[in-house]
């Protein structure tokens, strides 16, 4: 319209969503990655010497409900954690999980899978993984310094 006001259906918009809506929204991937971590055993990828060590916390899991597979670069451990009857009580709180889990982890140097073993203990399922021989090397830097550092 030439000189007069703008014609506005104001009814016709949409309003921008509030603070909470968007930071709900942006939420959504952190809160899902939380109950998808929720659900495996914590584990822990450590060097101790020429070994490389991982250590999954499994309480309520017999060492034989295990399946542990063992590559060159990957190793993936399958389990199960069943609830226990502990006497004839109702349970009105739990924070456990039940259920079927895998965890897979790439390694970050080739392992010697044959040579590889693993403890379990307490809960704690450990399991070795020497490195392959030859597998690490410290590299010669070179730059214009000439310092040769390794």
């Amino acid at each position: 319209m030439l000189g007069g006001e703008c014609a506005m259906d104001h009814d016709s918009l949409t309003p921008w969503p509030s603070r909470e809506e968007i930071g709900r929204l942006m939420g959504w991937p952190q809160r899902m990655w939380t109950q998808a971590m929720r659900d495996m055993p914590s584990m822990e990828l450590a060097e101790d010497g020429n070994d490389l060590v991982v250590r999954l916390e499994v309480p309520g899991v017999e060492p034989d409900e295990l399946d542990i597979e063992v590559s060159s670069h990957q190793i993936s451990v399958r389990g199960e954690i069943r609830q226990r009857e502990y006497g004839h009580g109702e349970i009105y709180h739990t924070e456990r999980h039940y259920g079927r889990f895998q965890r897979s982890v790439s390694l970050p140097v080739a392992v010697d899978a044959d040579r590889a073993t693993a403890d379990f203990h307490q809960g704690l399922l450990e399991i070795r993984l020497p490195c392959q021989d030859g597998d690490r090397r410290r590299l010669t830097i070179k730059g214009a310094g000439g310092s040769g550092r390794h």
